[in-house]
């Protein structure tokens, strides 16, 4: 087992860093990935999402892999709901209204949800 943890720490390293590029280029992440017709209809909210569970997936894996707690998987899904909720809502009329409004409010709920599990967590 302890071999695969160095070469497991590398992979879940590049996750994150896809997902960061993702966060940091939006535009040019959602036209790459799903192309540029797509990606004008707003795939950047596509584009944040996949970057945030990159990044989140990768930092569950590597503390988990140290070891890591429950504490950190609901802080790193409450990241992901936080970030879904802000890009459906950044992403404004580029979406139609019906599922802005029911994106948002379901990853809002998430969030909120997430928020009352970390609280009542203790390690």
């Amino acid at each position: 087992m302890m071999a695969l943890a160095i070469p497991n720490v590398l992979f879940q390293a590049g996750r994150i860093a896809v997902g960061v590029a993702f966060l940091a280029n939006t535009e040019q992440a959602s036209a790459r990935w799903i192309g540029e017709a797509a990606a004008g209809a707003d795939g950047g909210v596509m584009a944040r999402a996949f970057g945030v569970r990159d990044v989140a997936l990768g930092a569950a894996t590597i503390s988990a892999a140290r070891g890591g707690n429950l504490r950190t998987l609901l802080a790193l899904g409450i990241l992901c709901d936080v970030v879904d909720c802000a890009a459906t809502l950044a992403a404004g009329e580029r979406i139609p209204q019906q599922a802005r409004v029911v994106s948002a409010a379901v990853a809002a709920g998430a969030a909120l949800n997430g928020v009352a599990l970390l609280a009542a967590t203790r390690d």
